[in-house]
């Protein structure tokens, strides 16, 4: 475990000393940061530490404006840094402050006075997530067609990002998502990605093809300082020609590991290569998945016309107005909507203070068969109305009118209507 203190007083130097004697560990190195001095330069001192390394730093909070200088050069720094672990000491637990401090880059903030129990605990955390290796590139992927065959080459404009988070876990968001994604893709002719950001639990690979692909976002990452269209190309699976997917780590390791700096670097190389970037999020507000929503160009927030989804959507869409996202990116999509359900439309759109872009009819009998299968709902059953109404929110994304379905015959031999 390699850790670092910078602290701004000689009386916290001194306490955490002693709280890292108390529990055995080890300090490598102890600044005492001059007051009103740039964090800049103790922060230099650390520029080539290796990936894991541990910086507990506190901040000035008493100094006006300090805490937001010294964010803001986090956030410039942990940029080339993404692999070591800053974890911030504060008197302040304000949401501004953790807000702040994760788009930063932050991994935790650590309340002050100090609890030397639970900081060794914190700190043990951190350290038993920090890489053994870098990793090599294990060479392209087998079941990669076209994406993976050549570096491709990156467009004039970086693609639109589209976000997709539910307020509440199993309400069908990854389905919803990567049907779009393939909507868009096949039968509007937009070049698209699929990531699935669901780092512990994504399986919306699954939706996409039996999740056959060989290569994941965690492969990226673990190789974050080489990152190129080449290593990218090497780790997308080709669904369809105009549809890549990047899918969610396949071991827990991996998934911890990955930082909001990885993610804003992937990100933003996918965004170079496609139209568009779906991307599925976790239901949880993290450093993360803040960085995404900030990125995002759309952001869908997906629920159920239920009482418990209303209230967790009213939370979330609270939550990220308070965050300063602009209102005009977000949009409401009810899932499973049943017309004589619990709540109306219009009950739910007075409630959470948005209006419904769209509802998706419930239908089980063709939803199911589509998720035991691991294929799009379109290439199993292609006309119902679930994928009526998922081709409504592909064109009203697009701003474009919808296609008109193809007979059977002609999908087969992949004529245009």
């Amino acid at each position: 475990m390699s850790i670092h203190v910078i602290a701004s007083n000689e009386t916290l130097l001194a306490s955490l000393r002693s709280s890292q004697q108390q529990n055995k560990l080890s300090v490598d190195s102890a600044r005492l940061r001059t007051p009103g001095s740039n964090l800049l330069a103790s922060l230099q001192a650390l520029d080539d530490a290796p990936p894991g390394t541990i910086v507990l730093l506190d901040s000035p909070i008493g100094m006006a404006g300090a805490a937001n200088d010294d964010l803001a050069v986090l956030d410039g720094w942990l940029r080339q840094r993404p692999q070591l672990n800053v974890l911030l000491l504060s008197e302040d637990n304000s949401k501004a402050l953790l807000t702040r401090a994760m788009r930063a880059g932050v991994r935790e903030v650590i309340p002050l006075p100090i609890n030397p129990a639970e900081l060794a605990q914190t700190l043990q955390r951190w350290s038993d997530r920090a890489p053994t290796s870098t990793g090599q590139n294990n060479g392209t992927g087998t079941g990669n067609t076209s994406a993976a065959a050549s570096t491709p080459t990156a467009q004039d404009h970086p693609g639109r990002l589209v976000a997709f988070m539910g307020c509440k876990g199993g309400n069908g968001t990854s389905f919803v998502a990567a049907n779009m994604a393939h909507i868009m893709a096949d039968e509007f002719g937009k070049k698209c990605a699929f990531v699935d950001l669901d780092l512990q639990c994504g399986d919306a690979a699954f939706y996409l093809g039996s999740g056959t692909n060989k290569h994941s976002l965690g492969d990226l990452t673990r190789q974050i300082d080489r990152l190129d269209l080449q290593l990218l190309a090497s780790c997308l699976h080709a669904v369809t020609p105009r549809l890549n997917l990047l899918a969610a780590p396949h071991s827990l390791e991996n998934a911890m590991s990955i930082s909001p700096q990885d993610i804003e670097k992937v990100l933003a190389l996918v965004q170079s290569l496609h139209e568009h970037v779906v991307v599925d999020l976790p239901r949880n507000l993290n450093a993360l998945t803040l960085k995404v929503l900030d990125m995002a160009d759309v952001v869908y927030i997906v629920m159920q016309s239920q009482t418990p989804d209303v209230r967790d959507a009213q939370r979330l869409v609270n939550i990220m107005r308070a965050l300063g996202l602009k209102e005009t990116k977000l949009r409401l999509l009810v899932n499973r909507y049943k017309p004589r359900g619990w709540v109306s439309l219009t009950e739910l759109e007075e409630a959470v203070g948005l209006k419904v872009q769209q509802s998706i009819p419930s239908g089980p009998e063709w939803v199911e068969e589509s998720l035991h299968i691991g294929q799009p709902l379109s290439a199993v059953n292609d006309h119902n109305a679930v994928i009526d109404a998922l081709r409504e929110a592909a064109s009203a994304l697009l701003e474009s009118a919808p296609h008109k379905q193809r007979h059977w015959i002609q999908r087969w031999m992949g004529q245009t209507a």
